[in-house]
């Protein structure tokens, strides 16, 4: 037939059958490419899956080891998860299940309870941080304080897990705080503080230093505290010091310095040798305190116990101890001296009539007429009130006594000037002489009062001997 090719009927199916087979051929290659590709995919899921595991595995290592707190809560703040460190606050069974919530301070929950509420509600994944104070179940750190961080977990938009990432700055807030109170302690103490090195120099002074020294920190930083000595300390004092240091840490005591205007004072010094862990000097501490006023109250109190706050002149208590010592020195040396009693005459008027102020005056001036009208060597003391004492030493004789007795009572009877009046004051005058009137203080004080009240029964502004003395005669005498 015309435009048609003829096949042989064996020739047709060979033909069919290579068809087929060659598309078999085919699916088996497309086949045996996507089995390849499978094993590929496959391979590198399981590759995958193995660096998750890893990755895992690795986290958990570093979770388990990590020296902050990780905690895992529901979102209902419940525990579900923590790690080793968490144990701090308490042994894992007690927490797990329990509120987080329940081991903040009740001071805390508020802030807590925010930053639950801010990680919560975020709708991407956001840390969100604070400082809490956490309670711990162990006595030996009942307070724990932390920087939390939050993280929150979530699947498909919604909010599974929440993850507490807390770390302990306890320590550091510690450090801090002592830090803080070192400073205020260091720059509010009435003592003066020097901060050295090794060597000595200078590297701090506080406040209280200057107001000591007068050396303002710009002054002495960076040079040697040798520019306070005041040359009183001896080259051996210097060396027990620094042995001091070098083998017992610490050196204490009085020294003498010189302040900026050259003014030596008195302080006592208390130097510590500041080591490291490694047993090696870092600096020294030196604490001055300028015993200055300390010393001058010393002395003012020694004064005061021993002499009359108003007129200056010894007190008893002096007057005793000089009286003792009068009777020990005669008795050494053979001699004899007189004690004159002095009780001022209707003094008692004066403050009644023109007030304390007046009679304090009266006797402020009587005090200093005594004193002017004796010798240096003589002794003049108030008892109190009124009553004066003076021993005069060497003084025996009746005519000498007298001489004495009359003078002093011309002195003391001299007009006294008192806010604008003159008040004219006398004296009576008890005498007593060692050893013929007495051989200690207490017979001696005893009848020179005694003596006085006879004077002054004579009509004040007299002088009475307890007895006779030895070649001499009458014992009662006057100012004519």
């Amino acid at each position: 037939m015309q435009g048609q090719s003829a096949r042989l009927p064996g020739i047709t199916r060979s033909a069919a059958l290579h068809d087929q087979l060659y598309r078999y051929a085919e699916d088996l290659q497309q086949l045996i490419e996507r089995n390849g590709r499978l094993e590929r995919h496959f391979e590198t899921l399981r590759e995958s899956c193995d660096q998750l595991t890893e990755s895992r595995d690795e986290l958990d290592r570093i979770l388990h080891a990590s020296r902050d707190i990780h905690i895992v809560t529901d979102p209902a703040g419940i525990i579900v998860q923590i790690n080793p460190a968490a144990e701090r606050l308490a042994p894992r069974d007690t927490m797990m299940g329990c509120k987080l919530e329940s081991w903040i301070q009740s001071s805390h929950r508020g802030d807590f309870l925010a930053l639950q509420q801010e990680t919560s509600s975020a709708r991407a994944d956001f840390v969100h941080e604070r400082e809490l104070y956490l309670n711990s179940k162990f006595t030996g750190s009942p307070t724990i304080i932390v920087i939390a961080s939050v993280i929150g977990v979530r699947r498909d938009g919604e909010l599974h897990f929440l993850h507490w990432v807390l770390r302990d700055v306890t320590h550091m807030r510690e450090t801090e705080f002592e830090s803080r109170l070192s400073s205020m302690v260091f720059k509010s103490s009435a003592e003066g503080i020097i901060i050295t090195d090794i060597e000595g120099e200078i590297l701090a002074v506080n406040p209280a230093f200057t107001r000591i020294t007068g050396y303002s920190s710009a002054e002495v930083i960076g040079k040697n505290p040798r520019l306070l000595n005041s040359g009183i300390q001896s080259r051996d004092f210097y060396v027990e010091f620094w042995r001091a240091l070098r083998e017992e840490g610490v050196w204490q005591g009085e020294v003498y310095n010189r302040r900026k205007n050259g003014e030596i004072y008195p302080e006592w010094l208390n130097v510590t040798t500041v080591r490291g862990n490694d047993g090696k000097i870092l600096s020294y501490i030196a604490v001055l305190s300028d015993l200055s006023r300390l010393l001058a109250a010393e002395k003012q109190l020694a004064y005061l116990a021993h002499y009359d706050a108003l007129t200056q002149l010894p007190n008893r208590h002096l007057f005793s101890d000089r009286l003792e010592l009068g009777i020990a020195q005669a008795k050494r040396a053979g001699q004899r001296f007189a004690l004159l009693f002095v009780d001022l005459d209707n003094f008692k008027p004066v403050n009644d009539t023109y007030g304390h102020l007046a009679g304090d005056i009266v006797l402020k001036e009587i005090a200093t007429r005594l004193v002017t009208s004796v010798r240096e060597s003589d002794t003049v003391a108030r008892l109190g009130g009124d009553e004066f004492v003076i021993i005069a030493p060497g003084l025996s004789g009746e005519a000498e006594i007298g001489r004495l007795c009359a003078k002093l009572i011309e002195a003391i009877g001299r007009p006294i000037p008192v806010e604008g009046r003159h008040l004219i004051i006398s004296a009576s005058f008890g005498c007593a002489v060692f050893p013929e009137h007495g051989n200690d203080a207490l017979t001696l004080l005893k009848r020179a009062d005694d003596t006085m009240y006879r004077a002054k029964k004579a009509g004040g502004g007299h002088y009475a001997l307890f007895g006779p003395l030895p070649n001499h005669g009458a014992y009662l005498g006057a100012t004519e």
